[in-house]
């Protein structure tokens, strides 16, 4: 089955080709002779601003692309050679379930291995010299462990209940429903149990600004238990707010270096996290993406036969096959990605005019996206094919624009 290894092949390297392309096209679009700060920001991003932000992008796009032809070199050297290496290998040592454990952990480390050389430049190299990182060497060694011990700890369970649904002949569905579960778990335990690891929990103490969100709240219907700020700033400058949890477990999060923000803007901010609740967008992703997930296991299924009945690559063991025929399918699926991009900047329109009317005026959102804009040094040209195939929000001018026809 040569052609398949080939086919297979041509498909992963597509895509890391397609997306440098993208990236390129984006590149040569925004720092080009022709771009120029869009007119609704030039009254906040100034000439100095556009150009450091034009050089933070192409250190960046430059960077990534590097990253991403070292992850296909890796990716096709465990195709072609460690998958049927580590296959072999772990062939009689203990159970099946104990293969698939040392065949992902081994698979997890060396991936991890071979990218945390750039996790370590992109912090203290690109993020420094643009003034976003403030992680220490000691935190963030910290961060590492806690990710690799977290990793261990979930998916080993996780593992050993596919192994199991690997056994069944038709397995797609059984599969896809295991991960919709797991995913709406995470959820659940992310805010209570996951996060407080990473960062530290505090009440506001601005007491005003409490007092403020709280009526935000009430007036919007959304039941939130608790309101707390993290100390984000111990490992970026960059600023977000956010609205997690189910449940009991919901709870309303400040990044503490939004904090510097007016209270119109925060509650603008808040306000659209809240149009993703009250518009009922969390259901509506957890569907999509339920469906999302079926396909792909579904699809995933389809190839894991193939390979097992033609003996593709020479592996039989289930974990090595479903790993080809998950890489396989998530390569063509990258394929789609727009049209799922589409419907999430969709919502993103609905949740900015959700918090226009909320706040009775859409100029603090407009405030703070100018603000976020200029201070992250985002793109305010992005290349519209960049935009399709990557923006799962609309971009900053076209959300403000938005804003100004509520507005006017």
């Amino acid at each position: 089955m040569d052609y398949f290894v080939t086919l297979f092949l041509i498909v992963i390297i597509a895509r890391t080709i397609w997306e440098i392309v993208i990236d390129l096209t984006n590149l040569r679009y925004s720092t080009g002779k022709n771009a120029k700060i869009p007119d609704i920001l030039e009254d906040k991003i100034s000439a100095e601003d556009f150009e450091k932000s034009k050089k933070y992008l192409k250190d960046t796009t430059y960077f990534g692309i590097v990253r991403s032809l070292v992850s296909l070199i890796v990716n096709i050297v465990f195709v072609l050679k460690l998958f049927p290496i580590l296959e072999h290998a772990l062939s009689g040592k203990g159970s099946l379930y104990i293969q698939a454990i040392l065949f992902f952990g081994i698979y997890t480390l060396i991936d991890y291995l071979a990218d945390l050389p750039f996790t370590i430049y992109s912090t203290f190299v690109i993020e420094e010299k643009y003034g976003f990182n403030t992680t220490r060497p000691r935190l963030f060694f910290k961060d590492q462990m806690l990710n690799v011990f977290l990793t261990v700890l979930l998916g080993i369970p996780v593992l050993l209940v596919l192994m199991w649904l690997l056994s069944y002949p038709v397995w797609w569905w059984q599969v896809s429903l295991f991960a919709i579960v797991l995913v709406v778990f995470i959820s659940f335990v992310q805010p209570v149990l996951i996060a407080p690891l990473f960062y530290k929990f505090s009440k506001l103490e601005n007491e005003e600004l409490e007092r403020k969100l709280r009526d935000l709240l009430e007036k919007a219907k959304v039941k939130v238990p608790n309101i707390y700020k993290i100390d984000a700033s111990k490992r970026t400058k960059k600023q977000n707010a956010y609205l997690t949890g189910i449940g009991k477990s919901r709870r309303l999060v400040l990044f503490d270096t939004i904090l510097t923000y007016s209270d119109d803007e925060i509650l603008a901010i808040v306000g659209h996290e809240l149009g993703h609740h009250v518009r009922r967008h969390i259901p509506k992703l957890i569907l999509t993406n339920s469906v999302y997930i079926t396909f792909i296991l579904y699809l995933t299924n389809l190839v894991y036969d193939f390979i097992k009945a033609n003996n593709v690559f020479g592996v039989s063991q289930p974990y090595t096959v479903f790993s080809y025929a998950l890489m396989f399918i998530t390569s063509i699926i990258f394929f789609a990605e727009p049209l799922i991009n589409y419907f999430s900047r969709k919502m993103e329109y609905e949740a900015d005019e959700y918090s226009a009317k909320l706040i009775g005026s859409p100029q603090p959102l407009i405030s703070s996206l100018k603000r976020l804009v200029k201070e992250n040094l985002s793109n305010p040209n992005p290349a519209p094919i960049y935009k399709t195939w990557h923006y799962t929000h609309p971009s900053p001018e076209e959300r403000i624009k938005r804003l100004m026809e509520l507005q006017n």
